[in-house]
């Protein structure tokens, strides 16, 4: 039986990045975008009369900005699922209180993109990020293993070597790469942190800034290693922890 796709509704005031949006979702089955509007105003006219399930908004348009399409939304509509869009993750602060399902950042990662669609899929299924407790195999150097995910501590790439390290402390080579194991986890609640790291953001204690502010490293519960923390990823860190609901002040 064929599944009723998911009717998405664009909203940026940017004709280059609609489109854009309109090819990314070419490429992923279950997604219809049902419509691409480039105002608060057309959003509202469309809503009236089409019917869909999530909207991504831009926060930064011209006139009445994505808060104020989202208060609508929320108020009129609150079954469609909501995605933020902004080119700068600073702004995306003040939009927690309508409850989207993510944010992402222009130039929007593949990735990034990846991840929010699952995001929503579950969402809509009913599933809840915090409820599961998956477990997942790797093929290492010892076989097969076979983990449950909350078990894992971090994974740390060592040359062209990715090593999986459990609470026990124990770490085994992994046969994928990095890469591989970024898209593998991080919809299981792992972030890449550093070019030669994955952390559990559930496990994270501190993030200590080491001198002149030029470096920053992490704190995990279960070991006393410092796990480096690029300057890239720092804000992209604070930003996700503060969509999970910690408050950092």
């Amino acid at each position: 039986m064929k599944r009723i796709p998911i009717r998405v509704l664009l909203v940026d005031d940017e004709p280059l990045v609609l489109e854009q949006l309109r090819q990314r979702f070419l490429n992923w089955q279950g997604f219809e975008v049902a419509g691409a509007v480039r105002s608060m105003e057309e959003a509202v006219t469309f809503l009236q009369t089409e019917e869909v399930q999530l909207a991504f908004l831009d926060i930064q348009m011209k006139g009445k900005n994505g808060f104020a399409l989202a208060s609508y939304i929320r108020k009129y509509f609150p079954q469609i699922l909501m995605v933020f869009l902004t080119g700068h993750a600073g702004f995306a602060l003040e939009g927690y209180d309508y409850e989207p399902v993510d944010f992402l950042v222009k130039p929007i990662i593949n990735e990034r993109f990846a991840q929010t669609l699952k995001r929503v899929e579950r969402k809509l299924a009913g599933i809840s990020d915090e409820t599961r407790k998956p477990r997942i195999g790797f093929y290492t150097d010892k076989g097969y293993c076979l983990y449950d995910v909350e078990n894992i501590l971090y994974l740390e790439k060592e040359e062209r070597k990715v090593s999986i390290v459990d609470k026990s402390g124990e770490g085994v080579r992994s046969g994928n790469s990095m890469q591989e194991m970024e898209e593998i986890l991080t919809d299981y609640g792992f972030f890449r942190c550093h070019q030669s790291y994955l952390v559990p953001l559930s496990e994270i204690l501190g993030i200590e800034q080491e001198r002149f502010g030029r470096a920053y490293r992490l704190s995990l519960r279960g070991t006393d290693k410092k796990i480096p923390l690029s300057r890239r990823r720092y804000y992209e860190l604070k930003e996700i922890l503060q969509r999970q609901g910690t408050r950092i002040y």
